[in-house]
């Protein structure tokens, strides 16, 4: 794209958003169906497992929508503003989907076989006094959502915290956890995969 074709299509931007801010929604399904493929695009590049593209895509615009109507959002520079939307959701969905179960193989790996009692409580106590390591508040957001199975928007409000500030505690406390149970074991980060993907 020529830098005038660029400045054309960012003065019809600022066009856009003046009149989406002015209440005029139709101006909105231009602003998508302008920026929507490039955003796509974007995404794709960045893409997490578990998280669907079309899906960040939606969140993102929705977002754009919502902080424009609130007056705040992007003025100019849509395409900047987009891009780090789609940096942000990403990281936030990253950070509060739930881990993937681990596959059969994998399972395999960490069932200990008949005779091997000594070692699963061998394994156990590694992972108490690595949990025990840890920050109170970083115990009480596993604790709540790992062993109790709750999603971290539904005990935010208890913890005094926004749903995607929950997830993210949780997000670091679990990577926190793997942390303090290699060093407990001396093991390499690769070895101890009975401690579930963040």
């Amino acid at each position: 794209m020529g830098s005038s074709e660029g400045a054309v299509r960012s003065s019809d931007d600022a066009v856009l958003l003046a009149r989406l801010r002015d209440g005029d929604d139709s101006a909105f399904g231009e602003l998508y169906r302008r920026h929507a493929p490039m955003v796509r695009r974007f995404a794709l590049s960045m893409q997490r497992s578990g998280i669907d593209v079309d899906d960040v895509v939606a969140e993102v615009f929705l977002r754009v929508l919502r902080a424009v109507r609130s007056g705040r959002g992007p003025r100019d520079a849509v395409r900047t503003y987009l891009f780090t939307a789609v940096r942000r959701v990403l990281a936030e969905w990253a950070a509060a989907r739930r881990d993937e179960p681990m596959t059969s193989d994998e399972l395999g790996e960490h069932v200990p076989r008949q005779g091997d009692h000594q070692v699963a409580q061998a394994e156990r106590e590694l992972l108490a006094r690595a949990f025990l390591r840890l920050p109170a508040r970083w115990r009480e957001v596993l604790w709540r959502t790992e062993v109790e199975g709750h999603r971290p928007s539904s005990i935010a409000r208890q913890l005094g915290l926004t749903p995607n500030a929950t997830a993210v505690l949780a997000h670091r406390a679990r990577r926190g956890l793997r942390e303090a149970y290699h060093q407990a074991s001396d093991l390499p980060v690769g070895r101890a995969r009975c401690l579930r993907r963040a």
